[in-house]
């Protein structure tokens, strides 16, 4: 079993690796550990946490695919957004008409 401290989130192959080792409820949990662990910031109701991509370190505003170099960029446009709801993770991801 991957140890998920020493584990790479921004390689998709290490994830694929991780997925076959433990099975997908296990990735699910340790996915969304990390997903807390990285989270800098909630503005909005949108947690932003640091990624890394192949344009570098970025911070990903969740729920709206968005990346962005700095994190004064990253608050400003989740300030924007229409407001997530952090209680009801069903209802957060429902589309809006």
């Amino acid at each position: 079993m991957a140890n998920e401290r020493s584990m790479n989130w921004d390689d998709p192959a290490a994830r694929a690796r991780l997925i076959q080792d433990v099975g997908p409820g296990e990735y699910k949990r340790q996915f969304e550990e990390h997903c807390r662990e990285s989270t800098v910031l909630v503005v909005n109701g949108h947690p932003i946490r640091r990624t890394g991509s192949r344009f570098g370190r970025l911070f990903l505003v969740e729920g709206t695919d968005t990346a962005f170099q700095t994190l004064a960029e990253a608050k400003e446009f989740a300030a924007k957004q229409r407001r997530k709801c952090l209680l009801d993770p069903v209802r957060s991801r429902r589309k809006r008409a």
